[in-house]
C-alpha cells in the first residue's frame, strides 16, 4: 500500500462529523468486498484490508494503528482489451461476409457481432483489480485518500459514505477556505499579477493565485516560516512547472528540465498573466525533507517523498511505528501547506496589506532575472 512504503499521492478529505476508530472500521466491514471468485460479468466493489487488493480480513490487526484506520476501496471487473476485441470482431465479420458472398455488413450487423463476441470473451478474461487507498485519522477527523481523479473522487466519497455514513469533503481551494478559515472565496476579487496593464484578471483562480504568491513569498523572503506548532520549516519551489491563464494565446504551458522557475519562459508566462498551477514544493523540518508535486486547482499532492529511508527505518522501527511515522509525515506536509494557504488568505482579504503585496509581486515579475 502506498501509504506504507514509497511515495504517496493523495488528497485531503474532512468529515462533517467525528467518528471513533471502532465506528469507522465497523462501517467498512459492513460493506466489505465480495470474494473475487464470485466475480462474473458485473463489477464487484467494496472495502478490503490495506495489505493487498482482495484481502477481506478487515480485522483490527490489519486495519488499525493507534488512531488511524486504513483500508482500500477495491473494484474488480472483467475487461476485454480493445485491440483483442477488434481482432475477434474483424475475424467474425470476414467469416460472415464470406459465407454470404457479401462485400460489406451494415452497422446493425457489425454491432450484433460485437455484442456476441463480447459475451463469448468476457467470461474468459482475468479480473482487472484497482483500489483507492485511504487512511482515516480519527483525531483530526481527516482522511487521506489516493482519489486523485474526478472519477476516483466520486467513487471514494460514495463508497465511504455508504459504509460509514460520514460525508467526506475534499479540501480544495474553495472548501479549505470556507471550512478551515471561514472565508467565502466568491467574495475575493479576481487577481492579475502581470505588470502589463493590458492583461486582465480571471476569476476562480484562487489556488493558482496562492501558488504564485507562494513563489513570490519564497523568492523574496528568507525561505522559512513557522507552523502553528512552532516548527521552523524551510521552503523551496522547483520545476517542472505548469502555468495557466485563460486568454487569446496559449492557455497553458509546461516548463521542465534545467531551471524552469528561473527560465525566460517562466518570466514570459508571468508577464502574460499566467499563474503557477502545478509545481514541485519541498518543505524541510530539521533533517527531514518532504517534497511533492502540488496542484493549485484541487490541492492534490502527487508523489510525496517523505524524507525517510525505508530500508534504514526497517532496521530501527517495527512496521506499525514506521507506518505511523509516515502518516505523521503526510499530516505534517498537508497541514503546513494549508497553514501557508491561511497566511495567504489573511493577506488577500486585508486590502491595505494586499495592495502592498500586489505591488511587490508586479515589481518582482517585472524585474526578475531570467536565464536563457
Amino acid at each position: 500500500m502506498p501509504f506504507e512504503t514509497g511515495t504517496v499521492s493523495f488528497r485531503v478529505f474532512e468529515n462533517d462529523t467525528p467518528a471513533t476508530a471502532d465506528e469507522v472500521l465497523n462501517g467498512l466491514r459492513s460493506y466489505s468486498a465480495p470474494p473475487l471468485d464470485t466475480l462474473d460479468k458485473e463489477p464487484l466493489s467494496g472495502w478490503c484490508s490495506p495489505r493487498f487488493i482482495g484481502d477481506l480480513d478487515l480485522s483490527d490487526e490489519n486495519c488499525r494503528s493507534a488512531r488511524f484506520v486504513s483500508a482500500q476501496l477495491m473494484k474488480a471487473e472483467k475487461k476485454i482489451p480493445g485491440s483483442l476485441l477488434k481482432v475477434y470482431c474483424k475475424m467474425e465479420e470476414i467469416a460472415v461476409m464470406k459465407s454470404r458472398g457479401a462485400k460489406f455488413l451494415n452497422r446493425k450487423e457489425r454491432s450484433e457481432i460485437k455484442e456476441r463476441i463480447k459475451a463469448e470473451l468476457l467470461p474468459q478474461m482475468p479480473p482487472t483489480l484497482t483500489a483507492i487507498q485511504m487512511v482515516h485519522d480519527t483525531e483530526s477527523n481527516r482522511v487521506y485518500a489516493s482519489a486523485m481523479s474526478e472519477k476516483q473522487h466520486d467513487a471514494f466519497c460514495l463508497g465511504y459514505n455508504r459504509a460509514t455514513r460520514l460525508k467526506p469533503t475534499a479540501l480544495d481551494p474553495a472548501t479549505a477556505a470556507e471550512r478551515i478559515f471561514g472565508i467565502n472565496i466568491a467574495l475575493i476579487d479576481a487577481q492579475c499579477f502581470s505588470p502589463d496593464e493590458t492583461v486582465g484578471a480571471v476569476a476562480n483562480e484562487l489556488g493558482m493565485d496562492f501558488l504564485t504568491w507562494l513563489w513570490h513569498f519564497w523568492e523574496t523572503g528568507d525561505g522559512e516560516f513557522k507552523t502553528p506548532h512552532g516548527d521552523k520549516v524551510g521552503l523551496m519551489l522547483e520545476g517542472p512547472a505548469v502555468f495557466h491563464h485563460e486568454g487569446g494565446g496559449a492557455h497553458e504551458i509546461s516548463v521542465r528540465r534545467g531551471l524552469p522557475l528561473q527560465s525566460r519562459e517562466a518570466k514570459t508566462a508571468l508577464m502574460s498573466g499566467k499563474k503557477l498551477t502545478t509545481v514541485k514544493l519541498t518543505m524541510t523540518r530539521g533533517d527531514d525533507a518532504f517534497s511533492a508535486t502540488v496542484n493549485g486547482r484541487d490541492f492534490a499532492f502527487s508523489s510525496l517523498k517523505l524524507g525517510l529511508d525505508d530500508k534504514a527505518d526497517s532496521t530501527k522501527y517495527d512496521p506499525e511505528t514506521s507506518f505511523q511515522n509516515r502518516i505523521a509525515g503526510v499530516k505534517f506536509y498537508s497541514d503546513a501547506f494549508l497553514h501557508l494557504y491561511g497566511v495567504f488568505l489573511k493577506e488577500i482579504t486585508a486590502p491595505t496589506a494586499w495592495n502592498k503585496t500586489l505591488a511587490s509581486m508586479k515589481n518582482w515579475i517585472a524585474n526578475r532575472e531570467a536565464l536563457a
